[in-house]
C-alpha cells in the first residue's frame, strides 16, 4: 500500500478513536478536583439549603469534594456573572432560581448574557408558591379574595421579597389574569413584610408552602390557592390555581444547577445523569418534598429548553407590567 494511503488510513483511525474513546476517558478522569458550587445568593434561604443536600449526596457519587460557595447580590447577577465568565471546565458551576430566566427582562445592562453564557446540567426541582391573604381581612376563598380586592382597590396590595423578585412577578401574572389592579409593595425579604400581613395592613403574597404555612397553622395568615399543577401534600385542603378558574398561575419558582456555556458536552452529560440519581433518590426527594420543592431532574436540553420558556413567559409580564430595574 502506498505510503500516502497509510498515512490517510492512520489518520481516520485515530480521529475515530478520540472520537469513540474521547468521552469515556474525560468521564474516567473528572472529577480530578473539587468542584465549587456558587449559590449567587445570601446563606440559608431555601436556594441555599437546597444546593446543599443536593451536592452533600452528588459528592459522595462522585468520590469527590464539592466546595458550595455563597456569593449573593444584584438579584443573583454577581455570583452568576462570575461563574459565566470561569473555566468551562467543569469545576465552577452554578445554582440559579427563576430570577435566572427573569433578569434579561428587567436589567437592561447585564455584565454577562444569562441565557448564552450558561448551559444547563439539569433542574433540582420547581418551587410551586402557596398565595396567602391577611386572617384579618374578610376573604376566605380566592374567589372571595378577587371579588373583595376589585370592590376595595385602596386596600389591595400584595407584598413580595423584592422587586423583580419570583413572587413579586408571579404575583403581576396574578392581576394580569385576573383583572384585579393591585399596588405592589416590596420589602427587603419575607420577613420583613410578615408584621403588615399579619395586622392586614398588606393584603396578599405569594410565597414558598415552607415559609407561609405555619403563619396559616397558627391562624394569622388564611392559604387562598397553590401555583403547583397539583395539591401540594403538606397542605392537601389548599386548592390549585387551576382548580379555582386559573389554570395559567401554574408554575412559580424553580431551582437547578448550570455550567458555564463552552462546557464538554461529556462532563455536562455525566453531571446531569448523576443529579437526576440523587433528585430521583427516595430520601432526598422525600426531602425536597419537605421543603416545598417539587422534584424534577431532567437532561441538559431539557433544563435549557424550559429555562428558555420561562424567559420569554416572564419578558411578557413584564413589559405589560412596564417594569424596569437598573
Amino acid at each position: 500500500m502506498p505510503s500516502h494511503l497509510r498515512r490517510a488510513l492512520l489518520t481516520a483511525w485515530l480521529t475515530a478513536a478520540a472520537l469513540l474513546c474521547g468521552p469515556a476517558m474525560a468521564d474516567e478522569t473528572y472529577p480530578s478536583k473539587p468542584i465549587h458550587i456558587v449559590v449567587p445568593y445570601t446563606p440559608g434561604g431555601v436556594s441555599d439549603t437546597v444546593t446543599r443536600l443536593v451536592m452533600a449526596r452528588l459528592s459522595e457519587r462522585l468520590k469527590s469534594p464539592i466546595v458550595v460557595e455563597n456569593m449573593g447580590g444584584a438579584n443573583g447577577q454577581i455570583g452568576s456573572a462570575a461563574v459565566a465568565r470561569s473555566a468551562p471546565d467543569g469545576y465552577t458551576l452554578l445554582v440559579v432560581v427563576a430570577a435566572h430566566a427573569i433578569n434579561p427582562s428587567l436589567y437592561p445592562k447585564m455584565t454577562y448574557s444569562p441565557l448564552q453564557d450558561l448551559r444547563g446540567v439539569s433542574q433540582f426541582g420547581g418551587i410551586p408558591l402557596l398565595m396567602v391573604s391577611s386572617a384579618q381581612l374578610p376573604p376566605t376563598t380566592l374567589k372571595e379574595f378577587v371579588t373583595w380586592a376589585k370592590g376595595n382597590p385602596q386596600k389591595a396590595t400584595y407584598a413580595s421579597s423584592g422587586a423583580g423578585s419570583g413572587a413579586h412577578l408571579v404575583a403581576e401574572l396574578f392581576t394580569q389574569t385576573t383583572g384585579t389592579p393591585m399596588t405592589h409593595i416590596p420589602y427587603k425579604g419575607v420577613a420583613p413584610a410578615l408584621p403588615d400581613l399579619f395586622s392586614g395592613q398588606v393584603a396578599t403574597i405569594f410565597d414558598s408552602v415552607q415559609t407561609m404555612l405555619p403563619h396559616v397553622k397558627a391562624g394569622k395568615l388564611r392559604a387562598l390557592a397553590m401555583t403547583s399543577a397539583r395539591r401540594w401534600p403538606a397542605a392537601p385542603d389548599v386548592p390549585t390555581m387551576a382548580e379555582s378558574g386559573y389554570p395559567s398561575m401554574t408554575g412559580g419558582s424553580w431551582i437547578g444547577l448550570l455550567a458555564p456555556a463552552k462546557t464538554p458536552r461529556d462532563i455536562v452529560n455525566r453531571l446531569s445523569t448523576e443529579i437526576q440519581a440523587v433528585v430521583n433518590a427516595p430520601d432526598i426527594h422525600a426531602k425536597l418534598i419537605e421543603y416545598g420543592i417539587d422534584p424534577v431532574g431532567g437532561t441538559p436540553e431539557q433544563f435549557d429548553s424550559f429555562i428558555q420558556s420561562e424567559a420569554k413567559r416572564w419578558a411578557e409580564v413584564i413589559k405589560k407590567a412596564n417594569i424596569h430595574l437598573e
